[in-house]
């Protein structure tokens, strides 16, 4: 099997990549584009900048998305995640899908111990809407999914970009190698993944541009206020230094954290206990004052207080008051919170 292209895989963990003196080294590169379900968070850190300088550059470039799917359905929506990035660069020819340990992990905490069959599913689900969407669809595994976590006859078919680092060969067909996990590129501060790529799915390096996006607005100013959030996006939520994706992450916040907000520019939040931003977007309140009117008389309530009358709310905000005695039990949405009207 002869070598034909070398390349590399690369994401946030790299840090900032001088593309200028990688070029250089590489005949294409593989990068990560983001993880788990659609979130603005979820988005790999150095997606954007890995893209733009594959592009100035001229390297070739395809992009993997890191799955946490629990089902087949959730396979498609993370494909779709990953297929909407994927658009936003006419030079991008190829998306991997990858699973590892961290996946099962968090399927588990989400009630969901995988079998040969329901990981065989995801990846057949998630290839697949890759491929209708007109681009190829590349499995990454290693020898261990291949013989024992996939039903490997199934997904056969599908491009193979097989992860054996440190082996003198690949030891069987595959499109791309990952040969090592050590390797050294100018450009690239410490170390990065190499790549053997076989059948070519890439290119001549031809400079092509960005499809043009919308650039995101700069919220207009920071109002102070004072309610609590939960978490909602089931693989958690970052913690930025300034209210925006394009800040370094502090922490992240797993899913059903409970935190306070003391300021929100746009749809980002100042979290004070951790010192940084959360995307609002991915949070429902908890804790909520609200103006609202019962028989034509209006009121302020407050969370956590105690009265005669009963809240309807859709998710957290309360609509309207109305008497114990003209409402079912089944007619009540409950949130865990009393309220008292002053």
């Amino acid at each position: 099997m002869a070598t034909k292209l070398k390349g590399i895989d690369v994401s946030y963990a790299n840090g900032k990549i001088d593309w200028s003196k990688a070029s250089k080294e590489v005949d294409f590169a593989i990068i990560r584009c983001g993880l788990g379900s659609e979130s603005p968070d979820q988005v790999d850190e150095q997606y954007r900048n890995n893209a733009n300088g594959c592009i100035k550059y001229n390297v070739p470039f395809g992009i993997y998305h890191f799955a946490y799917c629990v089902n087949a359905e959730a396979a498609k929506q993370e494909a779709d995640f990953a297929i909407k990035l994927a658009k936003e660069y006419k030079g991008c020819k190829f998306i991997a899908y990858d699973i590892e340990e961290d996946t099962l992990r968090y399927c588990r905490q989400q009630g969901v111990v995988h079998t040969r069959a329901s990981l065989t599913a995801c990846a057949k689900a998630f290839l697949e809407r890759v491929k209708s969407a007109g681009y190829k669809p590349v499995l990454y595994a290693n020898y261990d999914y291949i013989n024992n976590r996939y039903n490997y006859s199934e997904l056969s078919k599908y491009y193979l970009w097989l992860a054996y680092p440190g082996a003198s060969s690949a030891g069987r067909d595959c499109g791309t190698w990952q040969y090592s996990w050590v390797g050294k590129i100018n450009g690239i501060s410490g170390e990065v993944d190499m790549n053997y790529m076989y059948d070519d799915i890439v290119t001549s390096k031809t400079s092509t541009k960005p499809a043009t996006t919308k650039p995101a607005t700069k919220p207009s100013s920071v109002k102070k206020t004072d309610y609590s959030v939960k978490v909602t996006a089931q693989a958690g939520l970052n913690v930025r230094k300034g209210a925006g994706t394009n800040y370094n992450i502090i922490t992240a916040l797993k899913c059903g954290t409970v935190v306070t907000v003391s300021k929100v520019s746009g749809n980002w939040g100042y979290v004070g206990k951790y010192g940084g931003w959360i995307c609002l977007d991915y949070t429902a309140k908890v804790g909520t004052t609200s103006t609202v009117k019962s028989d034509k008389v209006y009121y302020t309530v407050k969370s956590g207080d105690t009265l005669s009358y009963i809240a309807y709310r859709y998710n957290t905000t309360v609509d309207k008051l109305v008497s114990l005695n003209n409402i079912k039990n089944r007619d009540l949405i409950y949130v865990g919170q009393k309220i008292r009207v002053k």
